[in-house]
């Protein structure tokens, strides 16, 4: 009876990690090491979202290649909580910084969706 309560106990261990996301990579080559930053400017409501994938971009800076393929660089809020990681899709919210190939992750922690 032990070893069938022991063996049940380790499957739905096994099971759950699945369920679990993933840890950060907060080492200096995961991609909050590659972000741009803003001069510690508040929270923005977001205007728009973007849906991809975390790439690097050129110059190896932290941006995201949308779902049409285009790839626009990231500057991340400094009130922003989130984080992200390379090759993990998000759906981030926020505004354009100066052009459309930049997106201003100034909506906060809660802008800022895993897929």
């Amino acid at each position: 009876m032990r070893r069938a309560i022991i063996t049940l106990g380790l499957a739905l261990t096994v099971a759950g990690c699945g369920l679990l996301p993933a840890p950060h990579d907060s080492s200096p080559a995961g991609a909050m090491a590659h972000m741009s930053g803003d001069l510690g400017w508040e929270n923005c409501p977001v205007e728009l979202w973007v849906t991809g994938v975390i790439v690097p971009g050129l110059s190896g800076e932290a941006s995201i290649r949308d779902d049409q393929g285009v790839v626009r660089q990231l500057v991340w809020g400094t009130h922003n909580t989130a984080v992200v990681d390379w090759d993990r899709r998000y759906r981030i919210g926020g505004r354009w910084f100066n052009t459309e190939t930049t997106l201003w992750a100034c909506g906060g922690a809660d802008a800022v969706i895993p897929l």
